[in-house]
């Protein structure tokens, strides 16, 4: 089979970025996307064949670096058109749009596009007139694309109930669930310190506040705890701004390390007490699922893709607000052993449930029906 994986950018060690590269393993696929940060995504894409192609035209509209960015993107994948393939794979918006010229495509949607739709009212509240404006205007574009070009999918997977019910309401499109696995075998659990650890990329949909908020109120009642927040961290002028901000609300028990490196994230999880988890309305989440790989309960907000990974109570805990957090941080550390046994419960789950051989296995059965079945 050949099997070309189209997405614009490869330039963090996201969810996304893991099953691009999972995908493109067990194919020996083509991944052609606009840019490669070799050093800020996995290190195995170097072994992998990626074609970085430069858009048509680039940085001179007189706009910002995001929608420029985004208008280059939506221009390419419109307009290409691919040669020597059987199949492409879409994965992050707007690479969908690569089924203007191109067929057979199986997009996997990590979600439909949240500026566009779920949170557009929730960034729309953080902007000033003139950048509204800009806003509304770039969304109604996108949705002109989109909508035309979606309903000529071949098929589209999906990584969680949540994204599913996103993709009927705002896409009209059905779609077929497919968990991402997790490589539990590089996970492990060494001890359980004293201190919480939420893996992040440090950007305001992961709302960090609430869990820093949850930690203060703990920390108040029981001493000697640390939060540590780690993730990766963009130059991006607003990503910057909240970085800020974040900075300015930790106390000294509250510790953010940026860009960590992989082997120091399996540590972190390898020897917290346990992992919070607190993003707005998340797609999936593989936090919850790493968590568990490395024997940890997750307490998680009561939104989105952690409600269909955690077991309330079982492996972890959904809450919906930071009081009930703090409320779930002191119980752990007040019972160790209930706290290993949840973890097992969740290394367990993992092991059995959400595994890459499952999901590619199933990828690969749907991308030969679609295949044989072309016109």
């Amino acid at each position: 089979m050949r099997l070309v994986i189209v997405t614009p950018f490869l330039e963090s060690k996201g969810g996304m970025e893991r099953v691009v590269l999972k995908i493109a393993q067990h194919f020996n696929a083509k991944i052609h996307c606009l840019r490669y940060n070799s050093n800020a995504t996995f290190l195995e894409f170097q072994k992998l064949n990626i074609e970085v192609v430069k858009p048509s035209f680039t940085g001179s509209l007189p706009l910002g670096r995001r929608v420029a960015t985004a208008i280059e993107a939506g221009n390419h994948f419109y307009n290409v058109e691919l040669k020597e393939y059987d199949l492409i794979n879409a994965q992050q918006t707007p690479s969908e749009w690569i089924r203007n010229k191109n067929k057979p495509v199986i997009w996997y949607c990590h979600t439909p596009n949240r500026e566009a739709f779920d949170l557009y009212n929730w960034r729309m509240k953080k902007r000033g007139p003139f950048s509204k404006a800009i806003f509304w205007a770039s969304i109604k574009a996108f949705k002109h694309f989109e909508f035309k070009t979606v309903p000529k999918i071949e098929y589209v997977f999906t990584n969680s109930i949540n994204s599913q019910s996103r993709i009927k309401k705002y896409l009209n499109r059905e779609s077929e669930v497919l968990y991402p696995g997790v490589e539990y075998e590089k996970f492990s659990c060494k001890s359980s310190d004293q201190f919480f650890f939420y893996p992040s990329r440090i950007t305001p949909e992961k709302e960090l506040e609430f869990a820093i908020e949850a930690f203060k109120l703990f920390s108040s009642r029981t001493k000697g705890w640390k939060l540590v927040i780690s993730g990766s961290l963009s130059d991006r002028p607003e990503h910057q701004a909240y970085y800020k901000k974040i900075k300015s609300l930790c106390s000294s028990e509250i510790i953010i390390e940026t860009n960590i490196s992989e082997d120091r994230l399996h540590e972190l999880y390898a020897t917290c007490t346990a992992v919070l988890y607190t993003p707005v309305n998340e797609d999936f989440g593989l936090v919850p699922l790493e968590a568990m790989a490395s024997s940890k309960p997750c307490i998680a907000r009561s939104e989105g893709g952690p409600r269909e990974t955690i077991l309330n109570g079982i492996d972890g805990f959904l809450v919906d607000s930071a009081w009930a957090m703090a409320e779930k941080m002191e119980w752990l550390s007040k019972h160790p052993d209930k706290c290993a046994s949840m973890g097992r419960m969740g290394r367990k789950k993992v092991q059995q449930d959400f595994t890459w051989d499952k999901f590619l296995k199933r990828f690969e059965q749907k991308a030969n029906e679609v295949i044989n079945s072309k016109t």
